[in-house]
């Protein structure tokens, strides 16, 4: 199964960043080195960095690149001399309805270069803001690295009528040790995935029963106002853009129809992969031929199952297809507070089937939900049949986040992977669709979400290299950028788009 397609996708930008990361753990033991800082005035400062356009002689016009030289400078007015922040840039209108996300050149030596597409004409504002400090990156790993884990889930262990609850992780650390006095090691009830939990004082480890998540951290020092120095706009520059000989929208319009468009291209494109343009969304990867339509996504779907495995942000995808499709009355669930169950919407009439799972531990679920509710994203794809047709969606991120460094979202994913070659072995026509990270910029949420956006990226693409010319990549980062995103579950309008390039590369033509 090992990839044919080594090319990318042409697109206008001339020295374009990849839509998957591919590089960021090269620098990893670089950020690392970075355990303390001691005067909050040594990262950068938005006062005093400077952003500006490349060129301002000429007419800015539809369809060219806007280029812009970025400085940062510390809180003494002191120009950085070290890379490692990471940056995020975007063209937008005043509304909001015409947007389109960049890239960022990192030099390594405190100045960068962002590149962003002018597609449209009218009056616009470039956004540059550091997403992630190289400060906040480095006490993060630290963190993970001395904890075993980020937020801990718990287990409870009950044993004649006598109840235990000791945090877990998906390593051992030395931090977890010293608190209990040693581990239970729950790999093997966790589907073979690593899993170690405090050993309970009178309660035997075969006698794990539930878990829970955990909100406690323990910081030390300035560590969570590090943490919390995130998203801050540098600056935002108006500018016009006129209309070019080709009118006031001008940008590569591609050719070829998703439907037909190889899986592996989808991991190879260039960003940015598509833009918003009054309200409209256009792909820049592949031609669109389904609109938004309850008519057109039932007959898209009609007789093929869509299985979604991972958080509550491909559950809210769930709800939100049920809803297009008219089917929102048959879906099954008890309660809404218990939320990470099993739930299915059907209707045998129309053909429709559709149904959410969580994926493995660590999973951050309701406290005292039963471990047994929770299984791995390869023994539910080991349970769909052979000769299956299903559209199978996997998606990690907000809880890998919560927890793993990128040697534990390693394993989640080397297991899942063995079952995606089984399945494909025995129901060749099933549709596989990794779902990418997603920038959340919620002020409270005190994680370097691009870096991690951007390890699970790397990872994905390395350990299922061979098999990306199967699974079809959804990236969610370019637009989540573009739009501003805050929380952790994006908008209907992100989700509507998301799920629209969805059922673009699944319909097939009958």
């Amino acid at each position: 199964m090992h990839s044919k397609y080594k090319t990318t996708i042409k697109t206008a930008l001339k020295s374009p960043r990849a839509t998957i990361s591919r590089n960021i753990l090269d620098r990893y033991l670089e950020y690392r080195q970075i355990k303390r800082v001691n005067n909050f005035k040594e990262l950068y400062d938005p006062r005093f960095s400077v952003v500006e356009l490349a060129s301002k002689s000429g007419t800015l016009k539809a369809g060219s690149q806007l280029t812009f030289k970025i400085s940062l400078h510390n809180g003494y007015n002191q120009p950085l001399h070290q890379g490692g922040d990471l940056l995020n840039i975007w063209l937008r209108n005043a509304e909001g309805t015409s947007t389109v996300a960049g890239h960022v050149v990192d030099h390594m030596n405190g100045s960068y270069t962002g590149h962003v597409m002018a597609f449209w004409a009218g009056n616009v504002t470039a956004k540059v803001t550091v997403t992630n400090t190289k400060e906040g990156i480095g006490l993060y790993t630290n963190y993970v690295h001395e904890h075993g884990s980020y937020k801990f889930i718990n287990a409870t262990f009950s044993e004649n009528k006598t109840t235990e609850m000791t945090l877990c992780a998906p390593k051992m650390s030395t931090w977890l040790y010293q608190r209990y006095g040693g581990f239970c090691n729950l790999t093997k009830e966790n589907y073979n995935i690593s899993l170690f939990c405090g050993k309970p004082k009178s309660v035997s480890c075969r006698n794990w029963v539930k878990y829970g998540w955990n909100g406690a951290l323990y910081f030390t020092g300035n560590t969570e106002k590090i943490l919390s120095y995130r998203d801050v706009l540098l600056k935002g520059i108006q500018l016009t853009i006129v209309p070019s000989s080709n009118g006031d929208l001008d940008y590569p319009v591609p050719k070829t129809p998703c439907n037909v468009l190889p899986s592996a291209l989808t991991w190879n494109t260039t960003k940015p992969s598509g833009f918003l343009n009054n309200g409209k969304h256009h792909n820049l990867i592949c031609r669109k031929t389904v609109d938004l339509s309850g008519e057109k996504y039932r007959a898209c779907l009609k007789n093929r199952q869509v299985i979604s495995i991972g958080d509550s942000t491909t559950r809210q995808w769930f709800f939100r297809l049920a809803t297009i499709l008219g089917i929102k009355q048959s879906i099954k669930i008890k309660s809404n507070v218990v939320w990470q169950k099993f739930v299915r919407a059907f209707n045998y009439t129309l053909g429709l089937d559709i149904e959410w799972q969580p994926h493995e531990l660590p999973f951050h679920g309701t406290p005292g939900s039963d471990r047994k509710t929770i299984q791995s994203v390869a023994n539910r794809l080991d349970r769909i049949p052979s000769k299956s047709t299903a559209i199978v969606i996997i998606h990690w991120y907000a809880h890998i986040a919560r927890c793993c460094d990128h040697l534990a979202f390693r394993e989640h994913v080397r297991n899942a992977k063995m079952a995606i070659i089984r399945l494909l072995k025995r129901s060749p026509d099933v549709q596989f669709f990794i779902k990418g990270p997603h920038l959340i910029s919620y002020k409270k949420a005190i994680k370097p979400y691009a870096f991690i956006g951007m390890f699970v990226e790397q990872v994905l693409r390395e350990e299922l290299d061979n098999l990306i010319d199967r699974i079809i990549y959804l990236d969610q980062w370019d637009m989540s950028v573009a739009t501003e995103n805050i929380n952790i579950h994006p908008n209907v309008n992100l989700d509507d788009i998301s799920l629209n390039n969805l059922i673009n590369f699944a319909c097939k033509k009958r």
